[in-house]
């Protein structure tokens, strides 16, 4: 299915063409791809849904404006966080999901908002999933979201990225964590037989896991530069 939209308000999420490239890795060519899909459901969503005249959910008070995620609980990680005197945030999410997420931001003049997620290695098999602690945290890169009138539609699990890497590097890092976890070497052979057609972190049973996500709010108040970061840690 194509996504067509010609209204310019709903087409703002940055993402790579598609377009065939011999300098682009596998990884890139499919991370590419699925960003854009991402993006077309978003700008889709944005279009077929009114806008509310106020987002109810998780709200963070800043002194200039207010942030507000839809259907999200979540704490501060530092009890001592003043959201009122700050312009950077953390909190650990309790429940809801943050994928696709709609947010609104109150108080500011010519908004925008960005993302990036942080994102895991993990090999999984039913009901045993193992970490893949070798590869560390991915990082993405800042995405400009979907907005209308101040309300915005976060990244879809589609936009997850994570290093390049290839089977053997996969072998390594699984063949780590299970001898770590004392497994057999017999179960440590099935482990590897079923990861043996694995070419990059996209295919199965590898899975992406998001372990934390940031926005930058960006904006005026009174004619001043106002920017603010906010980060939800997902917890183990």
């Amino acid at each position: 299915m194509i996504v067509t939209e010609n209204d310019e308000r709903f087409l703002q999420n940055h993402t790579e063409d598609i377009s065939p490239s011999t300098k682009k890795t596998a990884e890139g060519k499919i991370t590419s791809m699925m960003k854009q899909v991402d993006s077309a459901k978003s700008a889709e969503k944005m279009a077929e849904a009114p806008v509310q005249t106020q987002v109810r959910g998780f709200t963070i008070n800043f002194a200039e404006c207010e942030v507000i995620f839809e259907n999200l609980s979540a704490h501060a990680i530092q009890n001592t966080q003043n959201e009122r005197s700050s312009n950077s945030v953390s909190y650990l999410k309790d429940a809801g999901d943050l994928f696709e997420i709609n947010l609104q931001v109150i108080g500011l003049e010519d908004v925008k908002v960005e993302e990036r997620t942080f994102t895991r290695l993990s090999v999984k098999d039913g009901e045993d999933e193992f970490l893949l602690n070798d590869f560390g945290k991915f990082i993405s890169p800042w995405s400009v979201l979907t907005g209308n009138e101040n309300q915005f539609v976060s990244l879809g699990s589609n936009s997850l990225q994570f290093f390049p890497v290839d089977n053997a590097k996969i072998k390594k890092a699984l063949d780590r964590e299970l001898r770590k976890a004392k497994k057999s070497r017999k179960e440590i052979q099935q482990w590897m037989t079923t990861i043996k057609k694995i070419n990059v972190y996209s295919d199965s049973p590898c899975t992406l896991k998001l372990v934390s996500a940031q926005w930058r709010i960006k904006g005026k108040k009174d004619g001043k530069n106002v920017q603010k970061l906010i980060q939800f840690d997902i917890p183990d």
